[in-house]
């Protein structure tokens, strides 16, 4: 199926050829979301930078947890608004001199800190593919470009030990098994040094 649609980064329509839920949505059956979950599953847990590993891990074992997500926002004003406005972190919605500005130890100016020290942007999270439902990929595709604001919120680095505490905060607030499972698991991978 052929669908114009807006791209953020141009002024016009653009034609371009993808299944109509979302730009570069990949539909799977249960069966290649299980293959995938599976084999994500093991490679993330070999190496837990696989960033690209565990968003697929995240994005074929989340589906129950991005209803409930979902379902939580739609009752919620703030929440609602949202899902209805449908805002996005990334460099092109962030004041960037505005954040660099604020007082230390300021939210805004701590997070952007985080970005610098870490040599990360918004823009780092990588997009959804493999949710069947575009509602719930938006709050999937959310959930990624708040990690690093979870980050500057608690105070955690980048290391393993900063990542796992990270997952135990977002499997409390989420209810996503791959963060679950990377708060479980993720301690396997710490050094003893």
């Amino acid at each position: 199926l052929c669908v114009q649609h807006l791209h953020s980064s141009s002024t016009g329509f653009t034609d371009s050829c993808y299944d109509g839920l979302y730009p570069g949505h990949i539909h799977t059956t249960p069966i290649q979301k299980a293959l995938l979950a599976v084999g994500s599953g093991v490679a993330a847990l070999q190496n837990p930078y696989r960033h690209d590993m565990v968003a697929v891990l995240g994005e074929t074992t989340g589906h129950l947890a991005l209803i409930n997500l979902r379902d939580r926002m739609r009752n919620d004003p703030e929440g609602y608004t949202i899902l209805t406005e449908r805002p996005r972190i990334r460099l092109s919605t962030l004041d960037l001199s505005k954040l660099a500005s604020l007082p230390d130890g300021s939210f805004g100016r701590e997070y952007l800190r985080f970005l610098e020290d870490n040599h990360v942007t918004p823009d780092s999270r990588a997009d959804v593919k493999f949710v069947d439902n575009e509602e719930l990929a938006y709050v999937m595709q959310r959930y990624r470009e708040v990690h690093d604001l979870l980050h500057t919120l608690l105070g955690m680095p980048t290391n393993m030990l900063g990542e796992v505490a990270v997952k135990w905060f977002e499997a409390a607030q989420t209810g996503l098994p791959m963060c679950a499972l990377g708060a479980v698991l993720g301690p396997l991978r710490l050094n003893t040094r």
